[in-house]
């Protein structure tokens, strides 16, 4: 008797469990159409080859620039024009730019960052620092974590500090590092690692036959992954989701504050060319940059908040 009568306990403590369960593993909806934008910034041929993307210290324009001169670029984000450029360095393989209050960094993807002070001048002479990250890395995006006063840093190679690493799990990894604002140092442990098992493990788990296609039809794989190599990122301002593009393969990963995957999309590649930058403004709308490919100019992708 006892155990007929717990029995209907128990099975509304299982199915309570498990529909709890499969609530924290649904993918999340995104608050953007990522294939629709609903205005496209065409940039001059100075930024055919427009990189990194953030918003200026004043919040006015965006900041942008070319992954081979030492430059910053001020952008008019209603018209695309460049307003003004701030010379800070000669040239070099930059990826990546973020603001952080007054200040702006831009790092290359050998790991050396450059930190300018005073936005305001022609030409200035920034902070010039070689952390630990090195040339295998790649190190490609920039992100400022205001919550923890740091910088996320996205490597597009390299997951580990290894010499000449062949470790397969290391090979098969991405990680995002933190610069800490407070001492100036980057941690040796990345903050996030992803793991391509686990992109694949969400694919299968929250995507429908039809779109796991669209991936398989226009993704080659590398080593039996779907490849994902960051190229930028940024924190939604609100949420504080981050967002993380790949040029390569042409998708858009969404990690929650906790590092977990909670979305992942393919990039239409006659919006989003070759996605090398992206940043929120204060109310969520949402700026991709893309370079120019085959004659065309690069871009700015304007995608605003359902």
């Amino acid at each position: 008797m006892k155990l007929l009568f717990y029995i209907p306990i128990l099975v509304f403590l299982f199915m309570n469990c498990k529909s709890q369960l499969m609530q924290a593993q649904s993918p999340k909806i995104l608050p953007y159409s990522i294939n629709e934008p609903q205005r496209s910034l065409e940039m001059p041929a100075e930024l055919k080859e427009i990189s990194g993307l953030t918003f200026s210290p004043s919040g006015e324009h965006l900041c942008a620039i070319n992954d081979e001169q030492g430059d910053i670029y001020f952008i008019n984000k209603k018209t695309g024009e460049v307003d003004r450029k701030v010379k800070f360095h000669g040239q070099g393989d930059y990826e990546g730019i973020e603001t952080v209050r007054e200040k702006v960094y831009v790092v290359k993807s050998t790991g050396t960052f450059y930190e300018v002070s005073d936005t305001e001048k022609d030409e200035v002479k920034p902070k010039k620092t070689k952390y630990i990250l090195k040339k295998p890395n790649d190190t490609e995006g920039l992100a400022f974590d205001v919550k923890n006063n740091r910088l996320l840093v996205a490597c597009k190679s390299a997951s580990c500090l290894h010499e000449n690493c062949l470790i397969h799990t290391c090979m098969n990894q991405r990680a995002i590092y933190s610069l800490n604002l407070e001492t100036n140092e980057i941690d040796p442990t990345p903050i996030f690692i992803i793991d391509l098992k686990e992109v694949q493990a969400f694919l299968k788990n929250n995507k429908s036959e039809d779109k796991l296609e669209i991936f398989k039809k226009f993704i080659t794989l590398e080593n039996d992954y779907i490849p994902f190599h960051p190229s930028a990122l940024a924190i939604h301002p609100t949420s504080g989701d981050i967002y993380i593009l790949s040029s390569k393969g042409k998708t858009m990963m969404v990690l929650n504050s906790d590092g977990q995957i909670i979305a992942f999309e393919k990039l239409n590649k006659k919006i989003h060319t070759q996605p090398e930058g992206i940043v929120f403004d204060n109310d969520g709308t949402l700026y991709i940059s893309n370079e120019g490919k085959k004659g065309g100019n690069g871009t700015i992708s304007v995608f605003i908040k359902m």
